[in-house]
Order: structure tokens, then C-alpha cells, then sequence
């Protein structure tokens, strides 16, 4: 009975040992199974060289190790490179200043040259999928019958149950000409399969829409700042003039934002003048004033108002808050998402980037546009001049019109404007086609 109390307290007093040594038993075991007293110094030696490594070395050697000792095969090494970068920019705490692997960094440039390789459909969040808010003009996704509503749940098979948005775009995009299988969900249908083959999509950029055709009041739905942007945008106008347009509505909702060159661009058809369309500030203070470009403006002698929501990102909250300083517009809508900051990209050979927060964004006036979040809510943005909020489950697609709380307010500003001031014949100036047509 002796013998047995007593093993079990030799039991209980390692288990503490091994927990403890836990941290070192990868080093203990190796220093142990030496077979002689130098080899054993020499271990000694080097364990003792590693901790003063500077971090770069370490990492370095941590990943030889992984390499050399994992007791199953590890992930290739340029996925274990990926993670360790991501792992270094979290530290940062700031969700904008990321890594881009060959994958990310691909769909990052398509975005910005506003074409790429997929089924053409906008997408957004749903509850176990994505879901589509429109096919694209003539896209395979048109073609193939798809619907606004209809909810993407798997994808060659895979469940996107609990898969980013991010990810299941990677999932549907591909090279031109070969077939994806989407499994679809319709309403309270059973979900069934279709096949569609990938093709080349333009990236939408700008629609134009007549909103009232009594009074000619046209909407201008910009829906990226891509490098196509301010071409198409000159498209538009030219349709308006030579429609007769009295008024426009610059739609900014849901635009994630793009290229600041673009905004700038943009900024410049709207804004007469040489004037500030926003300042970059950094560590060390003012950087750089961003002004609209000489011989871009586009003649507007017509009311104009811009409307803005939680989806106005960035590029589109630095437009729409010079349209507003400068007195061109006001804002109608909700409050903007409140990111103004500048991503740097940095490409790294052979093919990923780094994106880096290098300064914010300040409005003409000095509003800062960034959001914080106050008691666990996110605060800032651009507030609207008149506030209006959509129902929450209120899609921006045709069929949802109806619903569509701030561009009635917006049509109702305008329409009190216009007979407000009389001006029956007041429609865009006649302007050389240097200027819009560049």
C-alpha cells in the first residue's frame, strides 16, 4: 500500500514538470538523444546563440525548423510565408493594411482596370452563401437565367456556408472559357445546379438612369473609381446634354471607393475651378493637396445633389465631400462608411503586394473622414445635409425602385429647385469635346 501512495505521488509531481517543460521539450529531447559531451556543448552553445537573434533571423530559423522537424508534411513554404506576413500586419491593428497573395493581388488589379475574368454578377453577403443583387448586362450569368435574390451556396461543389465574401469571388472566378457549377438557392425552392462558363466581364462602372422624365431629372449611379471611370462618367454627361437634362443625382451609394486619380478625375467634371478636392495628411503633417484638373470641367449650369449610404467608401466620400464644400451639391442619404485613409500598394516580386496605410484624407474644409468606434459603435463618415434611411432588406436593383426612400427625396430636393428658380432651358452648357471627350 506503501509503494502505491508513493508512486502516485511521484505521478503527481511530474505532471507539473511536463506541463512546465512543455515549452522546451522540443529543445530538451534534442539536447537528450546527444551522444557525447561535445555534441552536447555545442547544442547547448547554439541554443544559447538563438536567443539573441533578431527577430528576422528568428523567424528564418523557425521556419527551417518547421521545415526540418514538423512531424507531418507542413504546408509549402510560400503558404507558410503568407501566414507569417499576415500574422506581422494584424499586429498593426489596422484592417487596411494587408497582405495580397498571387490571388488577391490578381483581383485587385482587375478591379481597379474595371474588367475581369468570371460570371458577371454583383455579389453580396447572405446567410450561408452570396447573394446575387444583379447579373451584368449580356454576362454569363444573365444567360444562364440568374436572378437578383438568388443565393449562391456552393461552388464546384464547395459550401460557402461559412465562407468571406472575399473568398467565395476567388471561388468563381477563373480562366476564360472554363466552367464553373454554382448550386443556387431561389426563394424556398429546392437549391439546383447550374454550369455556366466563365467569360470576360466589364466591370460596371457607371449607369445612367431617367428618373423623371417631365422634369429630366437623370440619376448617374458611379459605382467604382476604376481607371474607366472618368471616361465613361464623360459618356453620361454627353447623354444627358443631348437628352435635354435639367438636374442631375450623383449616386455614390454602395461604392466602395477605387483609385484616387479617379476621384480626382471625377471631382474635376463637377467642381469649376482650380480648388482643393482634398489634402493627404501623414506622420509628418500635410503632404499633398489633390485639386481638380485644369480643363476637365464639364460646364454643369444644372442642380445636382448626391446620395450617399454606409456602402460609400473612400474615393466616393472624398467626391462627395469636395461636391459638398464647394458648395456644388449637398448629400442626401446616411452616413458614409468613414474610411479615409491611403493604401499604398507595393508589389513584391515575383506576384504579391503589400498595401500599406501611409496618410488620411481630409475634406476640402478639414473634415476628417474616418469613422472611430464609440462604445462599441462605429461613428463618423460624412454625415448627409438631409437624412434619409432606406428599410433595412431594401435592395438597390430596379425591381426595389419603389422603396427607395432617398432618391424620392432626392427627385423631391430637385424638383423644388427647379421650379424654385425657373430655369426651363438651364441644361448642361455647350463644351467642347476636349474637354468631356478626352
Amino acid at each position: 500500500m506503501r509503494e502505491r501512495g508513493r508512486a502516485w505521488v511521484y505521478t503527481l509531481l511530474l505532471m507539473p514538470l511536463l506541463f512546465i517543460g512543455g515549452f522546451v521539450v522540443s529543445e530538451a529531447y534534442a539536447v537528450l538523444t546527444y551522444s557525447s559531451p561535445s555534441l552536447l556543448r555545442d547544442s547547448l552553445r547554439d541554443l544559447t546563440r538563438r536567443e539573441t537573434l533578431e527577430p528576422t533571423d528568428a523567424f528564418r530559423s523557425a521556419l527551417a525548423e518547421v521545415e526540418a522537424h514538423y512531424y507531418g508534411k507542413p504546408p509549402a513554404i510560400d503558404k507558410l510565408t503568407y501566414t507569417s506576413i499576415d500574422g506581422m500586419l494584424g499586429a498593426l491593428e489596422d484592417p487596411y493594411t494587408r497582405f495580397m497573395d498571387p490571388d488577391a493581388f490578381r483581383r485587385m488589379q482587375e478591379d481597379t482596370t474595371g474588367s475581369f475574368t468570371g460570371i458577371g454578377a454583383l455579389l453580396e453577403d447572405a446567410p450561408g452563401g452570396a447573394r446575387i443583387v444583379r447579373p451584368l448586362p449580356n454576362s454569363p450569368a444573365q444567360k444562364a437565367g440568374l436572378q437578383p435574390g438568388d443565393i449562391i451556396v456552393a461552388v464546384d461543389g464547395k459550401s460557402l456556408e461559412r465562407v468571406a465574401l472575399d473568398e467565395a469571388v476567388r471561388l468563381i472566378r477563373g480562366p476564360r472559357f472554363t466552367e464553373v457549377k454554382l448550386t443556387i438557392r431561389r426563394g424556398e425552392n429546392e437549391p439546383f445546379t447550374v454550369t455556366l462558363k466563365r467569360d470576360l466581364v466589364e466591370s460596371p462602372t457607371v449607369d445612367v438612369y431617367l428618373e423623371d422624365d417631365e422634369n429630366k431629372i437623370y440619376r448617374i449611379w458611379l459605382q467604382n473609381f476604376s481607371e474607366k471611370a472618368p471616361t465613361l462618367l464623360d459618356r453620361a454627361l454627353r447623354q444627358i446634354k443631348q437628352e435635354g437634362g435639367r438636374a442631375i443625382i450623383l449616386d455614390l451609394r454602395a461604392n466602395p471607393g477605387g483609385l484616387l486619380d479617379s476621384s480626382i478625375e471625377v471631382a474635376s467634371r463637377f467642381i469649376p475651378g482650380d480648388k482643393v478636392v482634398v489634402s493627404v495628411v501623414g506622420r509628418q503633417g500635410l503632404l499633398d493637396q489633390k485639386s481638380t484638373l485644369r480643363g476637365r470641367y464639364a460646364n454643369l449650369d444644372v442642380p445636382i445633389v448626391v446620395l450617399i449610404n454606409g456602402g460609400s467608401a473612400s474615393a466616393s466620400e472624398i467626391v462627395a465631400g469636395a461636391l459638398r464644400d464647394h458648395k456644388v451639391a449637398p448629400l442626401i442619404g446616411e452616413d458614409s462608411f468613414g474610411k479615409g485613409l491611403v493604401q499604398t500598394v507595393i508589389p513584391i516580386p515575383p506576384n504579391t503586394a503589400v498595401a500599406i496605410t501611409t496618410a488620411k484624407y481630409l475634406t476640402p474644409n478639414g473634415t476628417d473622414l474616418n469613422a472611430k468606434v464609440v462604445d462599441g459603435k462605429r461613428v463618423g463618415g460624412l454625415k448627409p445635409d438631409i437624412e434619409v434611411k432606406n428599410p433595412e432588406d431594401w435592395r438597390m436593383t430596379e425591381e426595389d425602385k419603389a422603396r427607395d426612400k432617398q432618391l424620392q427625396k432626392a427627385l423631391e430636393v430637385l424638383r423644388d429647385k427647379l421650379h424654385a428658380t425657373k430655369e426651363g432651358n438651364g441644361i448642361l452648357r455647350a463644351q467642347g469635346e476636349a474637354e468631356v471627350n478626352r
